[in-house]
């Protein structure tokens, strides 16, 4: 029987296969995809903004989120729970910046994962939904981002 975030992760995946196919470099090209989106991040200028994260996986809550994360002149200022309480240090780096997240993706690319499927913001190129299968056939080592609620901070 398929586990409950295999079972999760199948809309999700589905979603953003379809969606990637959309893209001028084809699904099949997750590095170019990754390059053409990582420009159009950085020539949108935006290095003060807001969202709210989230990740599905076979983890502790406390790494699953949702985090809003804050972030001014690139650099996280705030890193927090639904709740209100601050993210733990121990768990700072999984909930990071726009290009901590096209890292997440480089990791992926580069291993390579065994799946990597990625929805991309139109018209920013910033990651909306990331989901990874690390090794085919393994159990629970799947996981994925989602990136909600993506607010330009002035």
């Amino acid at each position: 029987m398929p586990s409950l975030s295999r079972l999760c992760l199948a809309p999700l995946l589905a979603l953003t296969l379809v969606a990637g196919c959309s893209d001028a470099t084809g699904p099949d090209d997750p590095a170019g995809l990754l390059a053409e989106n990582r420009a159009n991040w950085s020539k949108s200028g935006v290095t003060s903004y807001r969202y709210v994260i989230s990740r599905s996986c076979e983890c502790l809550p406390e790494s699953a989120g949702p985090v809003t994360v804050e972030v001014r002149d690139g650099q996280v200022v705030s890193r927090r729970y639904g709740s209100g309480a601050a993210v733990s240090p121990q768990y700072s780096e999984i909930f990071t910046t726009v290009p901590g997240l096209f890292e997440v993706i480089q990791e992926a690319v580069d291993l390579p994962a065994a799946s990597l499927a990625v929805r991309y913001h139109q018209a920013l190129g910033y990651p909306e939904s990331i989901a990874i299968d690390w090794v085919a056939g393994a159990i629970d080592d799947e996981v994925s981002y989602r990136v909600n609620d993506f607010t330009i901070l002035r």
